[in-house]
């Protein structure tokens, strides 16, 4: 938890500087500059919302286990605007400071909010050498597929860990699902990739394995006798690759009621959004799925290629 606890207070500390930008800006630099910039950053707020917030370039970006934090900007840009507030005499001085202290308030409850809370309670399991194994709680999805392509990827790891490392509370972000997998391959061969995908690449390309955070359409609900998908929490899972003959995604759910599965253009169409994580070697090393039959995937924990 240091990276996050670094990251939180170097955050703030650029916080309190653009507090005193905003301050100085609106005391000396008179009303024309003051508008300018608060266009301009007004402007860089709703562009990093559109095309940086929450999609696979922040990983890019920031390709550090603490980007989680360090990837939140809105709280810097509030602090622009806190800054010009406190020094605007257009506005009643008890005013200023209720509307200050709150948006404050609110920027730094977003920045330390990935590290309040505790992982849930797992269960024990003996993997016994097998790669993919179900979730033992609600909220570990993400934690068991991660921990499932780790293991795949010859690096021990367990769900409990993961739950830990993927800062997992009632749910998990996919960045936090970023963090465990780059604070579990610092040191390896491997590397953490992030990519954006829609339901329909996940049956018309080749996919690699990777650990596959979804959301879901509203009528998701209608078809969830089927699919297991709910509208008001998304699911993760370990996708295998595509079958190309059926035209299927091949994927693993943790789930206790599902497992390995064979997923088509029907149940992927409740798919809203799609990010998958996948591991890289630094040094070219194949997937460990290549030459793997993928018509046969409930064979691949019974090779046991996690020992290898």
């Amino acid at each position: 938890m240091l990276d996050l606890v670094l990251s939180a207070f170097g955050m703030l500390i650029l916080c309190f500087a653009f507090c005193m930008a905003g301050a100085s800006l609106q005391k000396r630099g008179g009303g024309t500059h003051t508008f300018l910039a608060l266009a301009v950053v007004t402007g860089g707020g709703a562009a990093y919302m559109l095309w940086i917030w929450d999609r696979p370039i922040l990983a890019r970006i920031l390709p550090f286990s603490n980007a989680i934090i360090l990837g939140n900007w809105l709280p810097v840009a509030a602090a622009f605007f806190i800054g010009v507030c406190l020094k605007t005499d257009t506005i009643a001085y008890l005013r200023r400071v209720f509307f200050a202290a709150a948006l404050g308030c609110l920027c730094g409850f977003s920045l330390i909010s990935p590290l309040l809370g505790d992982a849930p309670e797992c269960g024990i399991i003996d993997h016994s050498g097998r790669i993919f194994e179900f979730q033992t709680t609600k909220q570990t999805c993400s934690a068991a597929c991660a921990a499932g392509l780790l293991r795949l990827h010859g690096i021990d790891a367990t769900e409990e860990e993961l739950a830990t490392l993927c800062l997992t509370r009632s749910g998990t972000h996919w960045l936090g699902v970023f963090r465990g997998l780059k604070i579990k391959t610092a040191g390896t061969e491997w590397d953490v990739i992030v990519e954006e995908v829609t339901p329909k690449q996940l049956t018309c390309s080749e996919n690699p394995p990777g650990v596959l955070a979804l959301t879901f359409t509203p009528e998701a609900a209608e078809h969830s006798i089927e699919s297991g998908f709910g509208t008001e929490v998304g699911h993760t899972v370990v996708c295998l690759g595509t079958c190309q003959k059926s035209k299927t995604l091949e994927v693993f759910d943790p789930s206790p009621d599902y497992g390995f599965e064979s997923w088509n253009d029907r149940i992927l169409a409740d798919v809203q959004t799609g990010i998958l994580l996948r591991l890289v070697s630094r040094i070219g090393t194949p997937s460990p799925l290549h030459g793997i039959d993928t018509n046969r995937p409930s064979t691949w924990n019974e090779r046991r290629m996690a020992s290898r």
